[in-house]
């Protein structure tokens, strides 16, 4: 817990039972330590000699490095990079087609796209699907075949010039609980 020295107010000292003081010789200053000033002399020294000729040796040692290398490049040939040159007396072609973006081909006929919604025998039974499709907004028509000398009676959703149409009226198809069937798409 912190103490409020503020609030005690002053302090007296206690009093001590005198004692007697015996008076001290006072300690002998030694002004000068031989073996101190001995090694403090002798690294000023060296530190005096390393200032003073350290540059000369390292110049020295820096000027045979350099003859040396000198003498080196003297005996090996001087080798002439040629890719320069052959740069500029050469024709660079470039080819521009890489970097065209390819035209869309134009069709010949558009595509269409046709669904099957049922096949009756019964060509009442079409033309009730058939009306039903034309009330759900689907473009319907009643196709009639001769399969194995019997009448059929399919009808059909479409044409549809895109396969996102076609898509959307194949999922409207299976919400009337019919099971739909792409035909084979055929030009307009």
């Amino acid at each position: 817990m912190p103490k409020d020295f503020a609030a005690r107010g002053p302090t007296r000292p206690q009093k001590r039972a005198p004692t007697k003081r015996k008076k001290k010789a006072a300690p002998s200053r030694v002004l000068f330590h031989g073996p101190s000033f001995s090694s403090g002399a002798i690294v000023g020294g060296a530190i005096v000699v390393l200032a003073a000729y350290a540059p000369e040796l390292l110049d020295a040692e820096i000027t045979q490095a350099t003859d040396a290398a000198a003498q080196v490049e003297s005996t090996q040939p001087v080798v002439e990079f040629e890719f320069p040159k052959l740069l500029r007396e050469s024709e660079v072609i470039a080819d521009p087609t890489a970097y065209e973006v390819p035209q869309p081909e134009e069709k010949t006929a558009a595509l269409f796209y046709t669904i099957q919604a049922a096949s009756f025998r019964n060509g009442a039974d079409a033309e009730t699907l058939r009306a039903d499709l034309l009330l759900n907004d689907l473009p319907a028509q009643i196709d009639t075949r001769l399969v194995s000398d019997k009448v059929w009676f399919r009808v059909t959703v479409g044409p549809f010039p895109r396969k996102v149409e076609a898509d959307r009226a194949m999922t409207r198809l299976r919400e009337m609980r019919l099971i739909p069937i792409w035909l084979n798409d055929h030009n307009g």
